[in-house]
């Protein structure tokens, strides 16, 4: 069993595993250390950090550090000698957690989901109905964690998601919240990013304004330029679905300009300023690509990587960007870079990497790569698909044959969840490199 200074991803991500080691580095760090000290402290805030973590980044964390004495889906599943001081409080909450007061139970399960520990979150907290919604703030509140996690459970087992009880805390909670507009505001971008409704779009982007209009100017002046900035964040979606160049350009500069006027006062307003930004710097690489500006958008990503160079995602935004350009090897050292920041991401950094090498004609490289993807996800039937490619290339008719059986294997047990309604978790990666001629 080896320990967690072991690995340095593990050791950089060591707070996810025991709650230890909270010397933050990245944004999603500082979520887990700030809803400790809240839940602790009795303490709350009316903003957070906004990225949220599949939960299969604990799963890729743990195969990757190969530390699987870690892999549980409820804290209270891990054996008490690997349990810190703030673990086993983390537990001493969740073992009377029926008995708790509802403001209590909110900031538990914010712990809970800044841990990634979707599927707990779901059993702790059952279905609320309008009723409840309506009636209190935390409900409110519990309903909303319980919404994204089931979202983030559900886009990681590639299931169906609506919005149907994101919905009804959208129309039912308290006027004038912050958990109205969140809300609110999730269902504009779900209805536009997702569902691609115009219509349905522009009715929660007038909903959202009624609620600034009644809520905004009783706020102080950080969290009022936070949610100001991520509105237009999120409102930007209705031009961008109309192809409104202009407009989109003029909202996102008003989305930028509200987050660097932010004058944060402590070190939780310091790191949620500073995410917000990273958020936006994202964006506006996307909104580059978008028009076609992808000078401007290598720019924009670079300036990313700059900002938070522990970051793997920043690396594969790069990535695509220089692909986009034709830049295939250069793509390739971007990729790189990525797989040894650690999850999340490694997987896709492998297999991307894999296939520039396989497009410049560098089959063994690529093949190694390919080989370190399955290391990370064991299920990825594109990669089983890639290797199939150049085995015979490569004059390897053991791999031939492993790549045949596996596949068979893949869509097999594919079809079996398929057939019981239950998720799988074969991935299929988007091919957007061509496969040379040479490796066919």
């Amino acid at each position: 069993m080896f320990p967690i200074e072991s690995s340095p991803k593990a050791w950089l991500n060591q707070v996810y595993l025991d709650l230890g080691n909270f010397q933050a580095i990245s944004p999603h760090q500082y979520k887990i250390q700030f809803s400790y000290n809240h839940l602790v402290n009795e303490t709350t805030v009316p903003y957070t950090t906004q990225f949220f973590l599949p939960e299969s980044f604990r799963k890729s964390l743990i195969r990757e550090s190969g530390l699987y004495q870690y892999q549980v889906k409820n804290p209270l599943e891990l054996a008490p000698e690997l349990r810190t001081e703030r673990w086993q409080k983390l537990c001493d909450y969740l073992t009377h957690y029926p008995t708790l007061t509802k403001a209590t139970q909110v900031r538990v399960i914010k712990l809970l989901s800044s841990l990634c520990f979707y599927q707990a979150v779901l059993e702790y907290v059952s279905p609320i109905s309008e009723v409840e919604i309506a009636s209190s703030l935390d409900n409110a509140s519990l309903a909303l964690l319980r919404n994204s996690s089931d979202l983030m459970f559900k886009v990681d087992h590639r299931l169906p998601y609506d919005c149907q009880e994101l919905e009804r805390i959208a129309k039912n909670a308290t006027a004038g919240s912050v958990v109205k507009f969140s809300a609110v505001m999730n269902m504009l971008v779900e209805s536009a990013k997702t569902f691609k409704d115009v219509k349905a779009a522009e009715f929660w982007r007038s909903t959202v304004e009624q609620e600034i209009a009644t809520f905004f100017p009783s706020l102080d002046a950080f969290t009022a330029g936070l949610l100001m900035s991520i509105y237009y964040r999120g409102a930007v979606f209705v031009p961008l679905l109309k192809k409104d160049k202009e407009k989109v350009i003029a909202e996102m500069d008003l989305c930028q300009a509200y987050a660097e006027s932010l004058l944060p006062e402590n070190e939780e307003q310091k790191i949620v300023a500073y995410e917000n930004l990273n958020i936006i710097g994202e964006s506006r690489t996307k909104e580059a690509i978008w028009l076609g500006d992808l000078d401007l958008a290598e720019e924009r990503a670079r300036k990313l990587i700059e900002r938070d160079i522990l970051a793997s995602r920043y690396r594969l935004e790069l990535g695509e960007v220089l692909l986009k350009q034709g830049r295939v090897e250069e793509a390739s050292h971007a990729y790189l870079s990525a797989t040894r920041l650690g999850p999340p991401g490694t997987p896709e950094a492998w297999y991307m990497a894999g296939q520039c090498y396989q497009s410049l004609g560098e089959l063994e490289l690529a093949y190694d790569c390919y080989l370190a993807c399955l290391q990370s996800d064991p299920s990825s039937i594109s990669v089983v698909k890639r290797l199939s490619q150049i085995a015979p290339v490569l004059g390897n008719e053991k791999l031939a044959s492993w790549c045949e059986l596996r596949s068979s294997q893949l869509e097999e047990e594919k079809q079996k969840m398929v057939a019981s309604g239950s998720s799988f978790a074969i991935y299929t990666y988007k091919l957007s490199i061509p496969t040379p001629v040479s490796a066919t």
